[in-house]
């Protein structure tokens, strides 16, 4: 075995040179990784919506105005329902995003074109946008709903304007007719023979004949007229069944027409909206609802253009997404939205077809729906949502 040779000065200074560089070497490596793992840490999602400093948002997401699912504060800050949900799905999925305002009507064709990732707001979900692009798992059921006059049938100005309509009208002079006719004939026959009850001056006569054909037609019968000539009392028992028929075919058309004109004034029902003038927004989910059921409708721009002429009793009933018509129409004096809802309607997100964040998102939907706060998210937007 050969001896080890004792090292130099000049060795030993060489070899505590190598050692002081590997030392320093290793010392630099674990403080850049300490350094790179600190940086992560700062990298990681923020709060849902914005962005970490220094970071860009990484999803561009379309909405558009339509409380209470998306509204615009002043200083262009976004909230509603659908604003609530995205923050907890970017909070549990670990995304952040951006929002950008769209036209509701472009919304589908930018998330088609790749002109943002994805798009949240007031689109039902429906066939033939599925076809261009993907919904989630819907996060609100509704559907469509009527805005009508908010009238009390029992109102005097009501009461009224039945009175006055032409079918209460033309139904009363057809029975004022006959008893003219009749009044006038009796006088004719029993001015000689019964003076006392029908005066020989005509005005006073004709008057006291009408007068005992009215309470004869409707069954009072003072008894302070009656003829006593024999053709007077041959007359008379012909008006007596007259009358009555008269009086009840009279009764039933005064009905039906009473029945009629308060119909085309008060919605009561969804039977109704068949017989009334009715308005929706052109285009509109409630539009296809309307025309699939046959029912005539005048098109508007907007919801406010369509509740402008509802106020001005332009038309009788607005239908539209019940959820909005509930919010825009606390703000309108003399307008209610009533009981009626067809067509049912659900609400989810727009991404592209096989996104890879639609598993995820349906998830995290499924997940938030669970819970009690989503119920407190939508009481804070609709107080008036039954338990």
């Amino acid at each position: 075995m050969s001896a080890v040779l004792p090292l130099s000065a000049h060795g030993r200074k060489a070899l505590h040179s190598v050692c002081l560089a590997v030392f320093l070497t290793v010392f630099l490596m674990l403080a850049g990784g300490h350094a790179q793992a600190q940086q992560a840490g700062t990298s990681a999602p923020s709060p849902a919506g914005t962005a970490s400093a220094g970071t860009e948002p990484n999803l561009l997401i379309g909405t558009h105005a339509a409380p209470p699912f998306v509204a615009q504060r002043a200083d262009g800050g976004w909230y509603g329902i659908s604003i609530d949900l995205l923050n907890e799905i970017a909070d549990e999925v670990g995304f952040t995003y951006k929002l950008v305002d769209i036209d509701k009507d472009d919304l589908v064709a930018s998330v088609q074109s790749g002109k943002i990732d994805a798009a949240i707001g007031a689109v039902p979900i429906n066939g033939k946008d599925e076809a261009r692009i993907d919904f989630t798992q819907p996060y609100y059921h509704s559907g469509i709903g009527v805005a009508v006059h908010d009238t009390n049938p029992v109102e005097l100005s009501f009461i009224f304007k039945l009175m006055t309509s032409p079918t209460f009208l033309s139904t009363i002079s057809l029975l004022i007719g006959p008893v003219f006719f009749f009044g006038a004939l009796i006088w004719l026959l029993e001015r000689r023979a019964n003076p006392q009850q029908f005066e020989h001056r005509p005005g006073r006569g004709v008057f006291s004949g009408f007068w005992w054909a009215t309470v004869t037609m409707t069954t009072v019968g003072y008894g302070d007229k009656a003829p006593v000539t024999f053709l007077g009392r041959l007359i008379a028992m012909a008006w007596m069944f007259i009358a009555l028929l008269l009086a009840s075919v009279t009764t039933a058309q005064l009905a039906a027409g009473l029945t009629s004109s308060m119909r085309e004034s008060v919605v009561a029902g969804f039977g109704d909206l068949g017989h009334v003038r009715v308005g929706t927004v052109s285009g509109s989910p409630a539009e296809t609802a309307l025309k699939a059921l046959s029912i005539p409708a005048s098109g508007f721009d907007n919801i406010e253009a369509g509740l402008a002429a509802l106020s001005a009793h332009k038309i009788d009933a607005f239908a539209y997404d019940k959820p909005v018509l509930d919010w825009v129409v606390q703000s309108k004096a003399g307008i209610k939205v009533s009981d009626i809802v067809f067509s049912e309607e659900s609400y989810g997100l727009i991404l592209p077809q096989k996104d890879a964040l639609r598993e995820p998102i349906d998830v995290a939907i499924l997940n938030l729906l669970d819970t009690k706060q989503w119920d407190l998210v939508l009481k804070r937007y609709m107080p008036d949502l039954p338990d």
